[in-house]
């Protein structure tokens, strides 16, 4: 509390009055983001439909969502933002349009890595979470103040590594993997300089180094595939090692804070019950869907019923959160019994996608989640006194005990430790997201239309810098 104030003392009282109104309300922090997406530099024959909205909800827009024509990207303005985010693994089948030449190969390429029996996907994930709980966690230790990003990150790196290479990394290996999946992560966040790439473009080298010593990965991307060495690596890069690294460690996350808020939760996960487990996960979902807001381009009239009709080329931003939170009963309460009703099965629920775009990765993304989570609460008491927010831009600070520690001294101590850091650092968070979300628009709309994202001039890199990155991203 003492640094928020002495923040709040040296700066204008408006700009504290904005920090303070960001730091209150997550919420806010996404409308702003919103609304930097949606008033972009598009031209102004591209509509843009924010939904749900009155005419446009529930039923209807699950349908619209699984529709064919509403699939694509388009080049506006937050299709050029998110391949500014992903840079230089822009080519992945999440950043590309359903009807690029590539975008079959590409999809069929991440079904054969994931088409891997649940026996083995449940040995690989309990493996790589041991394994880095032991290099992680020093024998002895009875209580640490951490991250859990801290843990779930490497285990979602080692875990990635294995399954598309199928061999054990390095730990420098592990560790460049985490950091790229975190600068990714924080892009979208607006918690760092997007404009810096080096450490992704240096996983990139790795990748293209790994995909020649294979041949081409030809287990992945098939032994006849067109595609070049380069665009196998960043399709990995891209759709494993950023986008996969990045949701399985935050769906991790936010279920185990969730979870130990919650102690009967925790007993019945601890109990072995892995169908509520499934339950738990949905919910978790359901409340912190990692992306606030997806974008989709209508590039066909689509009727809906007989008194809607969304015309072609509309863009559409579906706001992720408020639609699953539509239709429920307590809809911002954390209740996993919820999903125990038959008729709840599918209903509001759009976090993997819908029609042509849906995750082709969902099995396997609960699968391992489910493991890593049981491991963690199995091993550890979670003591999270912070706020629990979407974004998650603390990492999910907390304090670990391990089960079954004969004392835990200085634990009260710890925890109030988590309460005051989390506190601050909001503040902090929230002028890194008014600045860099800003900073990020104005690079995007620098990017002329139809270029690749890649070659965006950017203040806080030198001249040299730029061109020498633009080089070796060709």
């Amino acid at each position: 509390m003492r640094v928020s104030l002495i923040l709040l003392k040296a700066i204008p009282p408006t700009a504290a009055a904005v920090l303070l109104a960001f730091a209150a309300s997550p919420r806010l922090v996404d409308a702003y983001r919103l609304r930097l997406l949606a008033t972009g530099d598009d031209p102004g024959d591209v509509p843009t439909i924010r939904i749900p909205n009155r005419d446009l909800h529930g039923d209807l827009l699950e349908k619209l969502f699984a529709h064919k024509s509403a699939s694509q990207r388009g080049q506006t303005h937050v299709r050029r933002t998110f391949l500014y985010y992903n840079r230089p693994a822009d080519e992945h089948q999440e950043c590309i349009d359903t009807d690029h030449p590539h975008y079959a190969e590409l999809a069929n390429a991440t079904l054969r890595t994931l088409s891997v029996p649940r026996e083995e996907i449940v040995a690989m994930a309990r493996r790589c979470s041991h394994q880095v709980l032991e290099d992680l966690w020093p024998v002895g230790t009875t209580s640490r103040v951490l991250r859990l990003a801290d843990l779930t990150v490497p285990i979602a790196s080692r875990l990635m590594f294995e399954l598309v290479f199928r061999a054990a990394p390095t730990q420098e290996q592990i560790a460049l993997v985490g950091r790229c999946a975190t600068d990714t992560a924080k892009n979208f966040k607006g918690l760092r300089n997007s404009g810096n790439i080096s450490a992704k473009l240096e996983l990139l080298d790795l990748l293209r180094a790994k995909v020649t010593e294979d041949g081409g990965c030809p287990g992945i991307f098939g032994p006849d595939s067109t595609l070049d060495t380069n665009s196998r690596a960043k399709h990995l890069q891209g759709m494993f090692f950023s986008k996969g690294v990045n949701q399985l460690s935050e769906c991790v996350c936010h279920t185990v804070l969730a979870a130990s808020r919650h102690p009967h939760v925790v007993e019945r996960i601890r109990g072995g019950n892995a169908r509520y487990l499934d339950h738990v996960l949905t919910e978790t979902l359901r409340l912190y869907p990692q992306h606030a807001t997806i974008q989709h381009l209508v590039v066909d009239d689509v009727a809906l019923s007989p008194t809607v009709t969304i015309p072609r080329g509309t863009q559409l931003l579906v706001d992720i959160s408020r639609h699953q939170r539509m239709g429920h009963t307590a809809p911002d309460a954390f209740i996993p019994e919820r999903w125990e009703q038959p008729s709840r099965a599918e209903g509001g629920f759009v976090v993997f996608g819908k029609g042509q775009r849906k995750c082709p990765a969902e099995r396997f993304s609960r699968t391992a989640a489910a493991v890593i989570v049981q491991e963690l609460l199995s091993s550890f008491a979670v003591h999270a006194p912070i706020r629990h927010t979407r974004a998650l831009e603390g990492g999910g600070l907390c304090c670990l005990v391990p089960l079954g520690s004969a004392a835990t001294p200085g634990i009260g101590f710890k925890k109030k430790l988590v309460w005051t850091r989390d506190r601050a650092e909001r503040v902090a968070f929230s002028a890194a997201q008014l600045i860099y979300f800003s900073l990020a628009a104005r690079a995007v709309q620098r990017l002329p239309h139809g270029t690749d994202s890649n070659n965006v001039p950017h203040r806080t890199c030198s001249r040299r810098r730029t061109e020498r990155s633009t080089r070796r991203v060709e």
